[in-house]
């Protein structure tokens, strides 16, 4: 029976995926909604990996798509920290930027922002501009987006994991 093949491929792909949805600016609003990019991306891994098996092969297990999520996580938080330091190097933190402004529009429109100080304003300023790249988010995305993806990976494995075989349902026994 031939070996199974390699999980860094396919975990790759769903690493580069999870990378893109989380590093772009503003497209990274998809993980606000349960980090739905990240568990996106550990389904696409099981998904690429079970294109790869064959019918010799032995089918794919829930071990598999663990591994594979979890790794396309770990790759995912790789590529989605070095993805948002070229825009904010580049382009600057304009994601930061519009939710900033979003927050001071709506704290004027309720009449509170002048009663706020100063220099809670100016925390509010540094910690939104810099949250991105903050050695706290990055810690963050590398334990987060394993356990995501491990959660992708799972649903991945429910999606696409070998059928079972039909059994044709037990007969009674008959009434004598």
């Amino acid at each position: 029976m031939p070996e199974k093949p390699s999980k860094l491929m396919p975990a790759l792909y769903g690493g580069i995926i999870i990378g893109i949805i989380s590093g772009v600016p503003f497209l990274s609003l998809i993980n606000c909604l349960c980090c739905a990019g990240v568990i996106f991306g550990g389904v696409m891994a099981v998904f690429f990996y079970k294109k790869d098996l064959t019918p010799e092969m032995p089918p794919l297990t829930n071990n598999d798509a663990l591994v594979l999520g979890a790794l396309a996580g770990l790759f995912g938080a790789l590529f989605g920290n070095i993805l948002a330091a070229i825009f904010i190097f580049t382009i600057g933190n304009v994601a930061g930027e519009a939710t900033y402004k979003i927050l001071m529009d709506m704290y004027d429109s309720m009449g509170i922002l002048d009663q706020m100080p100063p220099d809670a304003l100016e925390q509010m300023e540094q910690g939104i501009m810099e949250g991105e790249l903050s050695p706290v988010s990055i810690v963050t995305s590398f334990v987060i987006n394993p356990l995501f993806g491990l959660i992708g990976g799972l649903i991945g494995y429910a999606m696409f994991k070998p059928k079972a075989a039909a059994t044709p349902p037990a007969t009674p026994p008959a009434q004598v």
